[in-house]
């Protein structure tokens, strides 16, 4: 079987990817190439680097016309040997065009993550949920099963590390991007602390049980409440109100114990899991003497900041109109105060 040309492939794959939009795999595998080894040279990113840097391909259609019409000399071998130290450089310089460019030029080897996990991190930090970014990525997987595998791959080492690293990198660029100032301004105005930490009123034991007797979680605790009778000499206990008790569930109006309020409790959300405007709210998470503290940035301070810099902006929307000199961009500070209230 002769060897695939990779490069004409990947320029064919490049020039209908730009009309259709069609996907890797779904070229490859219309094409009969597999997808398993396709995959290393056939990708969105190395066709964008194509389609960007077109005098490249002159340059090499140059390098392999001399190439197959060599001079003949008397000394035939020592053109062999330079033919074929020339194929080794080409073809180490097709897989290395070939493989992804990923945001500041990391390859899948700097992070030891396939093309497919970068790509999945990528679109975790473009603000896709974990389930979205797992099937942009070109995972399958619905429901549940999509969620699992996708939790999972998030809470991989090395692809934790690829999604800091690209956080970091664009936190960078935001510092000195007063449009992206202004968006995440307005992320923070219109988060929902809902997200980071609630204050929710529960069912209690009572609420649902049968004939609103006391409810065990299972047979397990039930159990354990007998032999605790018994070892006490006590009454067993009431074991009439069955079971399936859940902790979060809401209360029952009719509930003739609590009157339909359940009980109160805090609950703070996994702040690693949190995605969109609610991850700009938070500040950070501290345990001191007191218990948990969560502090979020100042809905206040960043309507106060956001109303400047948008007359710092003038009706142009450049920044020239008024600024700290004629026709400069508006300094930008953000003093952003913490919340005791999360609000």
């Amino acid at each position: 079987m002769s060897r695939v040309n990779w490069e004409e492939r990947l320029s064919l794959f490049a020039d209908e990817w730009k009309r259709t939009g069609i996907s890797p795999k779904e070229w490859c595998e219309r094409e009969g190439f597999s997808w398993g080894t396709a995959k290393a040279y056939i990708s969105i990113k190395a066709a964008k680097a194509l389609l960007a840097g077109g005098g490249d391909k002159t340059e090499k259609s140059e390098r392999k016309s001399r190439k197959k019409t060599p001079k003949k000399s008397a000394n035939s071998e020592s053109v062999k040997r330079e033919e074929k130290s020339a194929d080794k450089g080409d073809a180490a310089e097709k897989l290395s065009a070939s493989r992804p460019v990923h945001e500041d030029n990391e390859t899948p080897d700097d992070f030891g993550l396939s093309d497919q996990l970068m790509t999945f991190a990528q679109f975790v930090v473009d603000g896709k949920t974990r389930v979205e970014a797992y099937r942009l990525a070109g995972y399958k997987g619905e429901g549940n099963t999509a969620y699992s595998n996708a939790s999972r791959m998030l809470r991989n080492a090395r692809v934790s590390r690829y999604v800091h690293h690209l956080r970091n990198e664009r936190q960078k660029r935001y510092s000195a991007e007063l449009d992206d100032v202004i968006t995440q301004l307005v992320a923070i105005i219109n988060a929902d602390p809902n997200e980071i930490a609630q204050y929710r009123r529960v069912n209690c034991r009572y609420c649902w049980g049968e004939n609103h007797k006391y409810q065990w979680r299972d047979l397990e605790e039930q159990i354990r409440a007998e032999k605790k009778a018994e070892s006490e000499n006590k009454p067993p206990p009431d074991l009439s109100g069955g079971i399936g008790f859940v902790d979060n569930a809401d209360p029952n109006p009719d509930c003739p114990r609590c009157n339909g309020e359940g009980k109160g409790e805090a609950f703070f959300a996994d702040t690693r899991d949190l995605e969109g405007d609610a991850r700009y709210l938070l500040q950070g998470v501290k345990l001191g003497k007191f218990g948990i503290e969560i502090n979020t940035a100042d809905k206040d301070a960043a309507r106060r900041e956001l109303a400047r810099l948008l007359v710092a902006r003038g009706p142009g929307g450049t920044g020239k109109e008024k600024g700290n000199g004629k026709g400069s961009e508006p300094t930008v500070i953000i003093k952003l105060v913490n919340s005791p209230d999360g609000d």
